[in-house]
């Protein structure tokens, strides 16, 4: 299983999502907050390795989403699916890795 506890979702601004069909892999870009007190954020990225089954469940919004937190929601033979919880709605994607990397 996937451990994610050590990335801190909330407020995390989704900028654009890629997905490399030929590596397989999803990329969103965001923007992370790395000093709440002193409203600091800096572009990353969240990236899905051996990722598939991408999907997107959000109403109609006005501006990016807004990351509020994660939550891994199930597992099947070393894939992890995983939900992000957005100010829209929610995505997920199943996945075998996730990393939290600088743009």
């Amino acid at each position: 299983m996937i451990d994610i506890s050590d990335i801190h979702f909330h407020d995390t601004g989704i900028l654009r999502v890629v997905e490399d069909t030929v590596a397989h892999t999803l990329i969103i870009d965001v923007e992370y907050p790395v000093n709440w007190e002193e409203n600091k954020f800096e572009k990353r990225r969240l990236v899905f390795t051996d990722a598939y089954g991408y999907q997107v469940h959000e109403g109609p919004f006005v501006g990016s989403p807004t990351i509020l937190g994660a939550s891994v929601v199930g597992e099947d033979n070393g894939w992890t699916r995983i939900r992000l919880q957005t100010n829209a709605g929610f995505r997920e994607v199943h996945c075998k890795a996730m990393d939290l990397m600088e743009s």
